[in-house]
């Protein structure tokens, strides 16, 4: 039985975090049998953006890594490395991510080793149980070093409903990588695959999240800050998921991403069969969290029988990109970001091909100025007002 452990955190004072995170540890068990002197331990962070702080719930919050170095090295006696790839695909983007995160401070004060994922060697990793994804590269130091710790924020996620621990991993993929991973998925549903192909290969040996602050609504970049107070760590990541997606009103079997990585046996998502230890989850959950706008799918779970939910997880989910003109400040980060080459700006104005446009959400999840609307489909539009009519969630 996967365990995992709950901690209240109220805020990001230093002193509370490490006390949050070292009683996370202590519950879930044995961490010295994994984790010895000397090791080599990496942290993979949750750096979607180069241009958004800390205030902005978008990336893994500084004093969490901070409290995690610190814990590693002094408790563990570890050679602590801090890693990820960035989100935009602007040159320099990732280094501006550990700018804008302080981790190039942290890294000075404790000598922490950055690992910047777009310029580190990379490794093929080949997954014959792979849906989708069969073929990638990943940053070397995910797998020379002896233990890797995932990092993720709390988010929901316009194209996956929920983004943490699973979807954490894929940005063990440098750059472009990611980019083509979204060439290969365009739907919702072929990306939830997707992203389950690559953390088959990618598992961390534990997951740490912050979910002090979370993002509700449009996340992971257009969404709003929400207060959770947890911290929640395990060693079983889709375990993790599925108590971290309850706890902000989700039925974890209705994310694509943590059904297909159980079905795929990579995790448990039975939460009958997860030793949850620490805080009850019915005391900390948060229900009326806000969904992304493609929570739709959450109407039609209810309604709709299971041999639907695939096309209709799609029909609910698909998109395609508009820009909010008075917002845009014509940094063209879409345009570079954009995988399928649906946004130009022959004019200085940015605007979408829709024809071309694959509803990927690449160029949301880079815009910092919430400029960026995906309008849904037709099918999408009716079961979001069937579902606000009958009052069956909270959708925003």
């Amino acid at each position: 039985m996967s365990t995992v452990a709950i901690s209240r955190c109220n805020d990001y004072e230093l002193e509370k975090v490490n006390i949050a995170i070292k009683r996370c540890l202590s519950l879930i068990g044995n961490v010295e049998n994994l984790i010895k002197p000397g090791m080599k331990v990496l942290l993979k962070l949750n750096l979607l953006s180069a241009g958004l702080g800390p205030e902005k719930a978008v990336n893994t919050h500084p004093s969490v890594i901070r409290a995690l170095v610190d814990i590693l090295q002094n408790d563990y006696e570890c050679k602590v490395y801090i890693g990820d790839s960035c989100g935009s695909l602007r040159i320099g983007s990732t280094y501006q991510a550990f700018r804008i995160t302080q981790i190039d401070k942290i890294a000075e004060e404790t000598g922490a080793i950055i690992v910047n994922f777009d310029k580190d060697e990379t490794i093929d990793i080949i997954n014959d149980n792979a849906t989708i994804v069969k073929n990638f590269k990943i940053a070397k130091t995910v797998k020379s070093v002896d233990v890797v710790v995932s990092v993720p924020k709390l988010k929901t996620h316009g194209l996956t409903r929920y983004t943490g621990a699973i979807k954490n991993m894929f940005g063990s993929i440098p750059a472009n990588g990611k980019k083509n991973v979204h060439l290969m998925a365009p739907k919702a549903r072929l990306m939830a695959q997707a992203l389950v192909d690559v953390f088959e290969m990618v598992q961390p040996h534990i997951t740490i999240m912050d979910a002090i602050i979370g993002m509700e609504g449009n996340g992971p970049n257009a969404g709003d800050p929400r207060k959770v107070g947890l911290v929640i760590a395990s060693y079983d990541g889709v375990a993790l998921d599925t108590v971290a997606s309850t706890i902000i009103g989700y039925d974890p079997m209705a994310v694509p991403i943590i059904r297909y990585a159980y079905e795929r046996e990579l995790g448990t998502a039975d939460i009958r069969n997860i030793n949850i230890v620490g805080e009850e989850i019915n005391k900390v959950s948060v229900l009326d969290f806000k969904k992304p706008s493609s929570s739709a799918q959450d109407f039609a779970s209810k309604y709709i029988p299971n041999f639907l939910l695939a096309k209709m997880f799609d029909s609910s989910c698909t998109s395609v990109s508009s820009v909010y003109e008075p917002n845009c400040t014509r940094c063209y980060e879409c345009i570079k970001n954009c995988p399928a080459k649906a946004m130009s700006a022959p004019n200085g104005r940015v605007i979408v091909d829709e024809d071309k446009c694959i509803g990927c959400f690449c160029c949301d999840e880079v815009c910092n100025y919430k400029a960026i609307v995906m309008k849904r489909s037709f099918m999408g539009r009716t079961f979001l007002k069937m579902a606000q009519f009958l009052g069956v969630e909270r959708i925003q």
